[in-house]
């Protein structure tokens, strides 16, 4: 489906987001990124891109990629990890590669978010082992080597938005893009409104923690 014909997220997205309430945003953003009275994170994925950026090497997987996944509650499986790091270690390099490090879901080619595509190849690549690697655990370790460019995907994102994994990327880019870009404008202001959210933070994941943090106030 091509992306500019996702017109049905106003209808099944948060009206936080569809009607950009920014004060209920903000205050959202603050919380999560909040600390305790002891200085502990009151969310561990507040710290999802603080642990990722231990491994500075946009190009290869590592160990401190899997621990960044473990902020947003998961786990990589022993043998998975054994795979990624070892044989699938050289294409997994090879493909990142191939998917550009410094560019937002904005602003990328709709062509590079399709099948076939190297960032579909990756995924690919990360999920054929047949030892733990679903659609979750795969899209969160993407995201850590790739959070400008791709989104997160999990149970939560799926009740917040009512998207699969068919061609969710391209699904979020329409969102983000659609009426002169208004929703990726409005995330640009409420990012710096929220005053305690860490630098490299990109406009993405400030995306999803608020369709996280809609979902888990619900729970």
């Amino acid at each position: 489906m091509p992306a500019s014909s996702y017109a049905e997220w106003r209808q099944r997205w948060p009206t936080l987001i569809v009607e950009r309430r920014t004060a209920e945003a903000t205050q959202l953003l603050q919380r999560y990124y909040a600390t305790t009275n002891s200085g502990a994170p009151a969310y561990s994925g507040s710290q999802f891109e603080a642990i990722a950026a231990r491994n500075p090497d946009p190009y290869s997987i590592g160990p401190a990629d899997f621990i960044a996944t473990a902020m947003l509650s998961v786990d990589i499986p022993a043998q998975a990890a054994i795979r990624l790091l070892g044989p699938d270690a050289d294409e997994l390099t090879d493909l990142l590669k191939r998917i550009p490090v410094d560019r937002d879901i904005i602003d990328i080619d709709p062509d590079e978010l399709i099948a076939g595509s190297a960032a579909s190849k990756l995924w690919s690549v990360l999920r054929r082992g047949n030892d733990g690697m679903g659609r979750t655990r795969t899209s969160k370790l993407i995201a850590a080597k790739r959070p400008r460019l791709i989104p997160i995907w999990d149970s939560f994102v799926e009740r917040a938005t009512g998207l699969d994994t068919s061609d969710y990327w391209r699904q979020f880019q329409s969102v983000l893009t659609t009426d002169d870009y208004a929703v990726w404008e409005w995330l640009t202001d409420v990012r710096d409104l929220a005053t305690n959210v860490p630098n490299g933070v990109s406009n993405l994941r400030i995306l999803d923690v608020l369709l996280w943090m809609t979902v888990n106030r619900q729970r």
